[in-house]
């Protein structure tokens, strides 16, 4: 009884420090792909227990998937969290660092075995890998380019067609809609920095917002390369469905990013561009008929 009882609390403290390093993700991630590996099940005529184990798979392969790169940014990325989130597991000392990087080791070893287990997913399982250790371990990682342009295309890339493939086949279709929804979000990407300049500043990253100044920055994000993600979901013809919502959508995403009122005022920018995200994906499904 004892045993059970630990092992139920074991598990549900885990569950809290997992809660705690990546709940800020899960609106780019967990959600989306979830809501993606659904979708894919439809384009597939396997049995409702099969559907259910390769779901559960996924949305593992998912959980992982977040967790490692949220790990992998918090143990190297201390410094900058101290500055700019500091309720983060690491600077708040709910978790140690030791403690950190014996969970980086668990999880990236469960996330690769899924990646083995099913052979069909290892190419987006090795490109996260490759993404993850490209923004920790290279000098371009820290630049704005490199972590936001580069880094999140192939990372998006990842996460939306190995969430689709452990349920289905991908076909050509849907494999241009992935790599449409990729390209848009590695051009709209670097919004997330401009709600973290100090710390950023601090770690000695080259966001663009510190390489070419702030308002500076802003001008070229809002005129420039929001527009650009909104012509690659026209080429893309993900922007077919709604055309004129995400293009009102997208001016909105410029508007507060020029309307820029401090890094709390920011951040909600960012989140809207996370909903957006999701807007985006659901697309995807829409297209399916």
């Amino acid at each position: 009884m004892r045993i059970l009882q630990r092992t139920r609390s074991l598990i549900a403290q885990e569950c809290a420090i997992f809660f705690r390093f990546s709940w800020r993700d899960w609106s780019t991630t967990l959600i989306p792909g979830s809501l993606l590996s659904i979708a894919a099940m439809r384009s597939t005529t396997m049995s409702l227990q099969s559907a259910i184990v390769h779901y559960a798979c996924a949305v593992m392969w998912l959980t992982l998937f977040v967790y490692f790169v949220d790990l992998s940014n918090q143990i190297t990325g201390i410094d900058e969290d101290r500055v700019n989130k500091p309720d983060r597991p690491l600077p708040s000392g709910l978790v140690t660092l030791e403690g950190a990087r014996m969970r980086w080791t668990t999880v990236l070893a469960g996330f690769s075995l899924i990646g083995i287990f099913y052979p069909v997913i290892l190419p987006e399982t090795l490109c996260w890998v490759a993404t993850v250790a490209f923004l920790n371990l290279t000098p371009a990682g820290n630049h704005w380019f490199g972590k936001n342009c580069i880094a999140m295309t192939t990372g998006t890339w990842a996460l939306l067609s190995g969430c689709w493939k452990i349920i289905a086949p991908l076909s050509a279709t849907h494999r241009s809609f992935i790599l449409t929804v990729a390209v848009w979000t590695g051009i709209l990407m670097p919004i997330q920095d401009f709600r973290d300049m100090k710390g950023d500043a601090r770690v000695g990253r080259r966001t663009m917002q510190l390489v070419y100044g702030d308002i500076t920055s802003r001008r070229i994000y809002a005129c420039g390369f929001v527009p650009a993600a909104y012509a690659v979901l026209r080429v893309g013809r993900l922007a077919d469905i709604a055309p004129i919502p995400l293009a009102l959508a997208h001016v909105y995403l410029a508007y507060r990013t020029m309307n820029h009122d401090g890094p709390r005022y920011d951040h909600k920018t960012y989140m809207h561009f996370t909903y957006l995200f999701c807007a985006v994906v659901a697309s995807i499904i829409v297209k399916q008929h």
